[in-house]
């Protein structure tokens, strides 16, 4: 089943981010098995990273929560809110 994950960060965390980078691409590529897309939210100017977006493929809600909450930015603090919705892929239609 597929989730969207959206994390917007909390203000002023580029240097949380930076800190725990490696540490979240770690992350990410532990549970590459799992990532549909992953990618950070900028601002207009693209040039700062404003949250992230993710789309996870887990059984059921509470192993994308873990996935989420085990997140390296998460537990640092980057993000202010993390919301997490069943995710419905219509397009690009599967041939």
């Amino acid at each position: 089943m597929l989730w969207m994950i959206n994390c917007v960060d909390v203000p002023n965390s580029a240097p949380i981010r930076a800190t725990h980078r490696d540490a979240h691409f770690t992350h990410l590529e532990t549970h590459a098995d799992h990532l549909v897309m992953a990618g950070p939210l900028q601002n207009d100017a693209r040039t700062a990273s404003v949250g992230s977006l993710m789309v996870v493929d887990f059984p059921d809600r509470d192993s994308a929560v873990q996935f989420a909450q085990s997140d390296p930015f998460n537990k640092a603090g980057v993000f202010a809110s993390v919301t997490i919705c069943p995710f419905k892929r219509t397009l690009p239609v599967d041939e």
